[in-house]
């Protein structure tokens, strides 16, 4: 475990303050299951939270294709992308046995197995912007037309054709059944949640960031509170999210350790491990990395918290009412975000 400060832990105390007190459990708290509910954000994509709740495969299937999208690029942007997909479209692109259906009936080699379709397809965008291959240019192939639809880099219309394979190679009919072998052959919870972290990130574009977003909004309980199907058997203190706004917060925190992503998840967890949060919130577990990290990617998100109408930084006299600690590293404060509404110090007493 890394050696944490006391400054770090003053500083990721007080964000973790504002974060429970302006979104924790809202609507306006990105990137967690209630925002993947909102058809005003992703369209027809949204999935219903008594279907979570309920780990219907269908659900989580279309959560998980969702869930992929939102990497090296703004979550705005993508949100954009996923409302511009048709119903038909997301039906076809978040259902594994209509992706296996098409792989089948393609015609292409590559579409046999996830292995193959990995080492051999060499997918990409010509110059009209149209989903080509040098392996098999003659077949009109699902991926082809999913890399238009994505709108993404060409080789992205990969992706659910290799989550429905990669399923398939492991022997499972959906995303549940992917859990109960990790769950079968897992020693203890600790092993089965890598195990199926390992299992998940089989898929193209399924990334340590993509498997912890993913497999944290069905397993945390604290995060969406009441709706976390995937808890039991699984250590899910293992999964938090790092991408470009929690590494600003740990370049803020002063952390000088490795870069891996292994290395910062650790330096969260130990980061966690001094920050009591039923003592922030009582209806909090007292440990919860997930939680911790989500504050910080949120208190760094400008561009999330300029779209949001209800983020301090739009209040007039929030950020003089706010704790030194916090306007010393807030980038909305020092971005210029410009007040617009009235006097409502909502962070004072946060530090």
């Amino acid at each position: 475990m890394s050696v944490i400060g006391e400054a770090q832990v003053r500083k990721a105390r007080a964000v973790t303050l504002w974060y429970l007190a302006l979104y924790h459990d809202t609507p306006d708290d990105i990137g967690v299951v209630r925002m993947f509910t909102d058809p005003t954000r992703l369209g027809h994509f949204a999935v219903l939270m008594d279907d979570v709740r309920a780990g219907q495969p269908a659900a989580l299937s279309r959560l998980l294709m969702a869930t992929v999208m939102f990497q090296r690029r703004q979550d705005l942007q993508i949100m954009r992308v996923l409302r511009g997909i048709s119903a038909a479209d997301a039906d076809e692109l978040a259902s594994p046995p209509s992706l296996l259906a098409l792989a089948r009936g393609s015609g292409c080699r590559h579409l046999e197995t996830n292995a193959t379709l990995l080492a051999g397809c060499d997918l990409h965008k010509d110059q009209d912007g149209r989903g080509a291959c040098g392996a098999e240019p003659a077949i009109a192939c699902a991926p082809k037309r999913h890399a238009v639809l994505l709108k993404r880099y060409g080789h992205f219309g990969r992706v659910p054709t290799s989550i429905a394979l990669n399923l398939l190679a492991w022997g499972a009919a959906d995303l549940p059944a992917l859990r109960q072998r990790a769950l079968n052959e897992g020693a203890n919870p600790s092993d089965a949640a890598e195990r199926l972290e390992r299992m998940l990130c089989g898929s193209w574009r399924v990334s340590d960031k993509i498997a912890a977003m993913y497999l944290s909004m069905l397993s945390n309980p604290d995060l969406c509170p009441g709706v976390a199907p995937w808890e039991p058997g699984l250590d899910w203190t293992r999964w938090v999210v790092i991408d470009s706004n929690v590494d600003l917060f740990l370049g803020w925190l002063g952390y000088e350790g490795y870069g891996t992503y292994a290395a910062r998840r650790s330096f969260l967890q130990s980061l966690a491990s001094e920050i009591d949060l039923s003592e922030l919130k009582p209806s909090l577990r007292s440990y919860n990395p997930r939680i911790v990290q989500q504050a910080a990617y949120l208190f760094m998100s400008v561009t999330n918290r300029r779209a949001l109408d209800s983020d301090c930084s739009k209040r007039e006299g929030a950020c003089d009412s706010c704790p030194r600690i916090l306007r010393d590293g807030c980038p909305s404060r020092t971005a210029g975000v410009t007040p617009k509404q009235p006097s409502d110090p909502a962070c004072a007493g946060l530090g």
